[in-house]
């Protein structure tokens, strides 16, 4: 019975990953030449087991233990004929379990999400260095490999972050986030409808026009004109930096194409000053360093607050569903990135989400080394990468009358049975996010004011942001180590202080450079112009 609900499970799968294509003609079936494949494309691995060291979304842990208990790989497993093995560390402790792991010596076939990049030690380079890491460079072909090539290694912009320094093919696996139509992550400047044409006001476009409509609505009687919260969107998506065309955080490109640290820079100077004007004069939440999400949407929802600067995730349910839906006039509208004066042109440091993410990797050790690369691949066919992405229709997703999958939440309806849930998608193991506009704007983030946010940002530039495929040697990687914490600690620390004016921005800025000086960074001001420079000849 339950080899025919899965048969049954699968042909529904396909027959809506045939829907939502909408191709004319089938596409030409690919197949890895590294093991036989059936004819749709799917290699058959043998029956091999493979282990994967990755951490479970905490989420999911209310209904399975371990990802196999997923429909969607179970399906996985009987169309590639592999066994999957998970290897989790503890929810919260994840990167503790990848430290343990690391020193057992005892290493699973591949490890998943980004995490040797993130928090290895000196990086991937060194991870190669180290022998953790397998490379796979002379095996990847456009023949062993087709769907990845076909999806990374074909794009001009992703096929630059798909290799690192020492020309090594470093992202069978990633995921492919964004495309040259939907490049913007999705998050918003939102503003109460009702509180704005209250003002007399437009929506706000430049710097001035936020500080006129903030003191706006302190006079209305608005408590907290504007929203922060601990999340930090409105610093790592350059919300208000924007206008001075410096990154926040991060380093960043200037125009004429040298590299220079945003926080260390005379612009940095002045987003400062605006910023502690407003909290200043009351027209921030003076607990924006602590207040959560549900703590600002709520605050939205009460009334007691004009705009918030978040991810737009949260909206629907938060806002949209409860505020928007009863009170039409209460809706809220989006604001596009602010520009210091009218005439300049929109920002080219929008964050945006064009990008390779969610890294995986070979490790050394495996004694599959072929399989892994095959099965790797195989996560970019299109059947099954839309079942990754959506879970299984009916349940995880449901397809609207436009062809596309809209995902049901399932996981969090407490009245849902655990079978049901196990049929949701696992993002781990997608391999393409967001890269469709149409479905994105009509089908995903399509209520209330989600998709004016989506339509003004795709609008700014990027070509500021630092590249995602820039990549740095061994030797860079052990400075970034000795220095780049240090830095952002420091970072971090005087923002808040400079902006809550516990620290005179007037009389310690120079000091603050100096600080950030002796910490490194002019070393590593160089390591990243040298990236930089190598990221161009690629």
């Amino acid at each position: 019975m339950k080899k025919l609900l899965s048969c049954l499970l699968m042909a529904a799968m396909l027959l809506s990953a045939f829907a939502f294509a909408c191709a004319e003609e089938a596409p030409a079936v690919k197949s890895t030449t590294l093991f036989p494949c059936d004819e749709n494309g799917y290699p058959d691995l043998g029956g091999v087991t493979l282990t994967i060291w990755t951490p479970m979304d905490s989420a999911m842990t209310e209904f399975i233990t371990t990802y196999s208990d997923l429909q969607v790989i179970k399906n996985l497993e009987e169309m590639l004929n592999v066994n999957l093995e998970f290897v989790h560390p503890p929810v919260g402790s994840e990167q503790e379990g990848f430290s343990t792991m690391l020193a057992s010596g005892d290493y699973p076939d591949m490890i998943f999400d980004g995490y040797v990049r993130d928090h290895y030690a000196g990086g991937v380079s060194m991870a190669y260095d180290d022998g953790l890491i397998y490379d796979y460079t002379e095996l990847v072909t456009e023949e062993t490999a087709p769907h990845f090539w076909e999806k990374v290694m074909a794009d001009e912009y992703l096929v630059k972050g798909a290799y690192d320094d020492y020309g090594r093919i470093t992202a069978l696996g990633a995921r492919v986030s964004g495309s040259e139509e939907s490049c913007t992550c999705m998050w918003g400047m939102m503003i109460r409808k009702d509180a704005l044409e209250a003002t007399g006001l437009d929506v706000p476009e430049t710097i001035d026009d936020w500080t006129e409509m903030l003191r706006a609505f302190k006079a209305n009687g608005i408590e907290y004109p504007l929203l922060l919260n601990a999340s930090n969107y409105w610093r790592t998506r350059n919300a208000f930096s924007s206008a001075w065309n410096i990154d926040a955080l991060n380093f960043f490109i200037r125009e004429d194409g040298t590299v220079a640290y945003g926080p260390a820079t005379e612009e940095y100077k002045e987003y400062l000053e605006t910023l502690h004007l407003w909290y200043s004069e009351g027209l921030i939440n003076p607990d924006f360093t602590t207040d959560t999400q549900t703590d600002t949407w709520a605050m939205l929802a009460n009334e007691e607050a004009g705009a918030v600067v978040d991810h737009t995730y949260q909206y629907a349910a938060s806002y949209y569903n409860v505020v928007e839906l009863e009170h039409p006039e209460r809706a809220l509208v989006a604001a596009q990135m602010p520009k210091l004066n009218e005439d300049d042109p929109l920002t080219r440091v929008m964050v945006t989400n064009r990008n390779l993410d969610a890294q995986k990797y070979i490790c050394e050790s495996s004694e599959h080394k072929e399989e892994c690369v095959a099965f790797l691949d195989a996560l970019y066919i299109d059947e099954i990468e839309f079942m990754m992405s959506n879970g299984i229709e009916g349940i995880g997703y449901n397809l609207n009358e436009l062809g596309y999958p809209v995902i049901t939440d399932i996981e969090y309806d407490a009245n849902a049975s655990d079978e049901d849930k196990r049929c949701i998608r696992l993002y781990a193991f997608e391999t393409e996010s967001d890269s469709d506009l149409d479905y994105i704007l009509t089908s995903k983030y399509c209520y209330g004011v989600q998709p004016e946010c989506v339509k003004l940002y795709v609008q700014c530039g990027y070509d500021g942001y630092w590249p995602f495929g820039c990549t740095f040697t061994s030797e860079e990687s052990e400075i970034i180590a000795d220095h780049l914490t240090d830095i952002e600690t420091y970072r971090d620390e005087m923002c808040i202080r400079f902006i809550t004016g516990e620290a005179d921005i007037e009389a310690e800025y120079e000091n603050y450079l100096a600080t950030l000086d002796s910490l490194g960074l002019g070393e590593l001001q160089e390591v990243y112009a040298a990236s930089y420079a190598r990221y161009l000849e690629r």
